[in-house]
């Protein structure tokens, strides 16, 4: 069996779930595949050329030409696509289908039916106005994709023009993260027998820190995520309450000048990966209080790994990990609060602490790996 794995990387000044997600796949089917029998295709929006993105948007000849060529190469069985805009295009996809392949695509967001990709608009909440239409302009008027009219109505006509030619038409299998996931995009419309559960996965970390102390957030700094809302709750909370904030934007210098006065909110900004490990392990609890759905949550698994209890709001994906009360706690967000002062003070913290520890079990990158593998042999029988 020889996988091509594709994915247009964001840009290296933000590192997400998904570039993580990509890289620790790729490395776990070389390891159990071999080398020689994985490769990859991989672009970077670090090099963006504006003028020749408003060109090759709609369909990339290019890559559907190069593509095309390692599959014919190295006699190519799978074809399985990550992310794919705004440089792949939807070409990737019919390369695959073009040469006789079986064509699979990882649904790391929900931008099929949301330019924005989470189905979330600051200062408004979850929203799916634009799934229940055909051509909405909501997400025009709302400057869904990064916060710009001209952005937003380029990323939204590329859609538009990638149902209007039907171009997903070329995929075979849809994997999705969780089974909120899977029956989140069943309801918009895909067909459930295209649609295949497959985790995410990470690595265990070497060290289990015994002496944890505090509580950790790691993420993306931006009201989606959730850490405006801990912060306000955070700035009620005694000194105790020790919080430590992995993560940038463009607002951080604002969030540093706003909360300074309160000597238990410490902000990192960006960390290694490293580094972010090493931080979460001697954590208390990470928090976790996106206010989307997530497709997955990386973080929460990773915490697991470090034997890390998770505080997470009872939304979309959380209640795949979070097992309220066992590996963590699940709360509303009017109750995140009271759920924090809980936690601080439980008396069975080494029990979920072990159970987080069990939980990750499930989503180790050569357990992950496996599965997957076996995935894609039952798809090419």
């Amino acid at each position: 069996m020889k996988v091509l794995l594709i994915h247009n990387k964001y840009q290296s000044s933000y590192i997400g779930g998904e570039d993580i997600a990509f890289e620790n796949e790729l490395s776990s089917l070389k390891d159990l595949l071999g080398e020689k029998n994985v490769l990859s295709y991989q672009l970077s929006n670090d090099n963006i050329s504006i003028i020749h993105l408003l060109y090759s948007i709609w369909f990339s000849r290019k890559n559907f030409r190069k593509i095309k060529k390692i599959i014919i190469k190295n006699n190519i069985d799978i074809v399985h696509v990550h992310n794919f805009f705004p440089l792949l295009t939807p070409s990737a996809f019919k390369a695959g289908k073009s040469c006789g392949v079986k064509v699979v695509h990882t649904l790391h967001n929900y931008r099929f039916w949301c330019i924005a990709g989470i189905l979330y608009i600051d200062g408004k909440g979850i929203c799916e106005e634009c799934v229940k239409k055909r051509y909405s302009f909501k997400g025009i008027q709302n400057k869904c994709y990064r916060k710009s009219y001209v952005q937003s109505i380029v990323a939204q006509a590329s859609f538009w023009f990638y149902k209007y030619a039907n171009l997903y038409k070329y995929i075979d299998f849809f994997f999705v993260l969780t089974n909120f996931q899977k029956e989140k995009v069943r309801s918009f419309g895909i067909d459930s027998k295209q649609i295949i559960l497959k985790p995410n996965s990470t690595i265990s970390t070497a060290k289990i820190e015994l002496n944890k102390e505090g509580y950790i957030f790691v993420g993306r700094l931006e009201e989606s995520k959730g850490i405006f809302l801990l912060l306000e709750i955070w700035k009620e909370l005694n000194s105790k309450f020790i919080l430590t904030v992995i993560g940038e934007s463009d607002v951080l210098p604002d969030l540093k000048n706003r909360y300074q006065h309160h000597s238990n909110i410490i902000f990192k900004g960006r960390c290694s990966r490293s580094q972010t490990f090493g931080a979460i392990s001697k954590a208390k609890y990470l928090i976790q209080p996106s206010l989307w759905y997530e497709t997955f949550g990386l973080t929460i698994i990773e915490a697991f790994s470090c034997g890390t209890p998770v505080i997470g709001l009872n939304i979309g994906t959380r209640k795949d990990f979070i097992k309220d009360g066992i590996n963590g706690f699940l709360c509303e967000r009017d109750s995140l609060k009271q759920t924090i002062i809980k936690s601080y003070f439980t008396p069975k913290y080494r029990m979920l602490s072990e159970n987080s520890r069990k939980m990750f079990n499930n989503f180790e990158n050569i357990n992950i790996a496996m599965m997957q593998v076996e995935i894609y042999k039952k798809i090419l029988g």
